[in-house]
């Protein structure tokens, strides 16, 4: 799947069709809402996994932060989803310290590092086969 092509998930039983305006976006299936939450939930590794990225992404060797700043990105790595700046606010004692460390570690404002983990997420969620059927429209039959 390309980076730059936005994935359209579909959750839907094989047997029904689905048609899409744009024949060649890449295409995640799963025949039911509890099959992709299993996917969606399995991801957590994943969500490491895009910290470290977007860490090496901005050069940032993680053993030289602060405390404060490791302890936030443990935290991070943790989850199975990537949090919104509020969300990761709430998990800190004091706003300004975390902005002084943040700032001083990292370099980049935390909605655009959460961006980038997101997106980062994304592409490696997409990118596993474990449960999802993986196909393209035209492995479908598409009626409107």
């Amino acid at each position: 799947m390309s980076k730059d092509q936005p994935t359209v998930f579909v959750i839907a039983p094989a047997d029904v069709p689905v048609q899409l305006r744009n024949n060649k976006a890449p295409v995640l299936r799963f025949a039911n809402s509890h099959e992709f939450e299993q996917w969606r939930k399995g991801s957590a590794a994943r969500v490491e996994a895009a910290v470290y990225a977007a860490l090496a992404d901005l050069g940032i060797d993680l053993s030289a932060c602060s405390p404060r700043t490791q302890e936030v990105m443990a935290r991070l790595r943790e989850r199975e989803s990537v949090p919104s700046v509020k969300e990761l606010l709430a998990t800190c004692s004091s706003r300004r310290s975390f902005y002084r460390s943040w700032t001083r570690d990292i370099g980049e404002l935390p909605a655009a590092f959460l961006e980038r983990v997101r997106l980062l997420h994304l592409r490696t969620s997409t990118a596993f086969e474990d449960t999802a059927q993986h196909g393209t429209p035209d492995d479908s039959d598409d009626v409107r």
